[in-house]
């Protein structure tokens, strides 16, 4: 609240985005505008600084050395319709040992790494940050800012 005040300004324009509310003077000049998309910019990349130091640097492990893109599974809509699954649900694949069959069933996770925008995978490729972290806490739902 007390850099609310030291805005100077009688009126605060509020956006919301998804998790996050920002609170901004409502007219700006040019200069307080770069501040402002500066102060964001900033505070976008200190948000990704601490995922990457929750998911830790990889140690060379497989999934990440072979990691190009998420395989995505693609079924027609007329078999996840008969088989009850929503059109738009996120699927999973895994083989019925020495059945020869390969199972599909709606996945009961709502994340993975093929939610993740392509910058933030980026980021981690070139730092050396396990994706294959990133995509368990994904997945697990985990929390990892604040308590």
């Amino acid at each position: 609240m007390k850099d609310l005040e030291a805005m100077d300004c009688d009126e605060i324009e509020i956006t919301t985005l998804e998790n996050v509310v920002v609170a901004m003077k409502r007219t700006m000049n040019a200069m307080e505008l770069i501040r402002a998309a500066e102060g964001l910019k900033n505070l976008s990349e200190e948000l990704i600084v601490h995922l990457a130091s929750v998911c830790g640097r990889c140690d060379d492990c497989s999934y990440c050395e072979r990691f190009e893109e998420y395989d995505e599974i693609v079924v027609p809509d007329y078999l996840l319709e008969e088989a009850g699954i929503p059109i738009d649900a996120k699927l999973c694949a895994y083989t019925e040992e020495d059945s020869g069959k390969v199972v599909v069933v709606e996945a009961d996770y709502d994340y993975d790494i093929a939610d993740v925008p392509q910058f933030v995978i980026d980021i981690f490729e070139i730092s050396g940050i396990c994706i294959r972290e990133l995509e368990e806490r994904l997945m697990m739902d985990d929390i990892v800012y604040g308590e």
